[in-house]
């Protein structure tokens, strides 16, 4: 169950596959039944099919090594399976066959991704610790390392899957150290073993819509960039209610994503498209919700490790809802705040920055921004802590909100408000309760 480490000395005979071509990618089956080769790298292998961040990629031997270029946090390469075979199902497994071909320890993090809001999941065992699926292979060495597809987070509120064994959209190698250049060869992706007796229930799971380039409309969830920003990369999320129309008002939930992290059920790239903690409270209903970046030193990109200039995202995020209520209907009377992880330290750090973002909000989802800081937590997170009690200050009365979602011990995700659990029911029914309050009690 989970990861299995096997150190081996002579690969499988290419003899043991029969090949076939679906949608562009190799994909064969295993003569033993149970199992399934997913990619074949063989001579006609393109790695082009595949996504890659900072490294390099060639098919040799029947097998695909990887370069990397620098070292990097997030160095990866993504593994997209065509549409016609992302039901795995019937599996229990995916596994990986690697071998470190450099000479230092690599370290890596394993995946099988559903999207649409899918957590995913890594090679993470329940009996890992803190650790899990976090793996290393030392200079060397090969190993084969399982994803269980059926596995859930661990604690009592758990509805559905960690992901959706039915639909895999891709696997993704993270090989991203920042102090190690990686280099690796990848021998073989697989599904194996048989899936448990029962088909995982995913009914009870809110699915988060693509985001798509299309003119922001109802129901859409739209990439979109500000003014003044046309010559950066920067951009931003917005998703309009399924009943919006021009001339309605509609309340806002504002989003900020965690660090760039990757460790056991956390696959967190630090983009700002992937936060789901706005859509999962509004579901496409009632409220605009606004994912915003943090934003890079030199003003061109999104930040996604630690805070980069936060007195650009915190201009960036004004411009963003005094956008939002002049085209689109924000009532700036209603504009909320949640965040994981690193956005959740941006209650205070950001959205309590100065007068003028503090007075943005109605109201906070998530642990209290205006608590006083504890000395013996020292600076904090990325020196969150300098200055808090003085932010906090701006807090003014102002209402906030946190329920535990019981998803596990040591379970860091940003998916708890994509199930009915305790915790979502009630913090849904604040958010509705604080717009039914009237109108003169909505302000500090």
């Amino acid at each position: 169950m989970g990861l299995e480490t096997i150190v081996k000395t002579k690969r499988a005979s290419a003899g043991c596959f029969r090949r076939l071509l679906c949608a562009g990618l190799c994909l064969a089956a295993t003569a033993s039944i149970g199992a399934n080769e997913l990619f074949v790298f063989e001579p006609a292998f393109d790695p082009a099919q595949l996504a890659a961040r900072g490294v390099t990629m060639a098919v040799r031997e029947g097998a695909l090594d990887i370069k990397g270029t620098v070292p990097a946090a997030d160095s990866g390469v993504v593994f997209p399976l065509p549409e016609k075979a992302r039901d795995l199902s019937r599996f229990r497994f995916v596994e990986a066959d690697l071998e470190n071909t450099g000479d230092k320890p690599l370290r890596f993090t394993f995946w099988a991704l559903s999207g649409n809001g899918w957590g995913g999941v890594s090679s993470f065992t329940p009996d890992g610790g803190p650790a899990a699926g976090r793996e290393t292979l030392a200079p060397g060495q090969r190993g084969t390392f399982k994803i269980d597809l059926h596995t859930r987070y661990p604690g009592k509120d758990v509805y559905t899957p960690a992901t959706n064994p039915a639909s895999v959209r891709c696997l993704e190698l993270v090989v991203g150290d920042s102090r190690v250049v990686p280099s690796l060869r990848v021998r073989s992706l697989r599904a194996t073993g048989e899936a448990p007796g029962e088909p995982p229930d995913v009914s009870r799971r809110v699915l988060v819509p693509d985001i798509t380039r299309d003119p922001p409309g109802p129901g859409r969830r739209v990439y979109r960039q500000l003014p003044g920003w046309e010559k950066t990369s920067v951009t931003h999320v917005l998703t309009l209610p399924r009943e919006w129309q021009p001339g309605g008002k509609y309340p806002v939930i504002v989003e900020y994503t965690g660090n760039v992290f990757y460790h056991k059920f956390c696959h967190s790239t630090g983009y700002t498209d992937q936060g789901t903690m706005a859509y999962g409270l509004a579901r496409g209903e009632k409220f605009i919700a606004l994912n915003l970046p943090f934003i890079s030193a030199d003003g061109q990109r999104e930040q996604i490790d630690g805070w980069g200039d936060i007195a650009k995202a915190a201009d960036y995020c004004v411009a963003a809802v005094r956008e939002v209520g002049e085209k689109f209907g924000g009532d700036a009377g209603a504009v909320f705040f949640v965040g994981f992880s690193r956005g959740e330290y941006a209650a205070n750090y950001l959205a309590l920055r100065d007068d003028r973002i503090a007075a943005l909000w109605r109201a906070f989802v998530g642990t209290n921004p205006g608590r006083p800081w504890k000395p013996a937590d020292g600076a904090g997170w990325n020196k969150v802590g300098l200055g808090w009690d003085e932010r906090a200050a701006r807090m003014q009365g102002r209402p906030w909100f946190a329920a535990p979602a019981n998803l596990g011990a040591h379970v860091h995700v940003d998916v708890e408000y994509l199930e009915d659990r305790p915790s979502t029911v009630a913090t849904r029914r604040w958010l509705l309760d604080l717009l039914a309050a009237p109108a003169d009690s909505r302000r500090p």
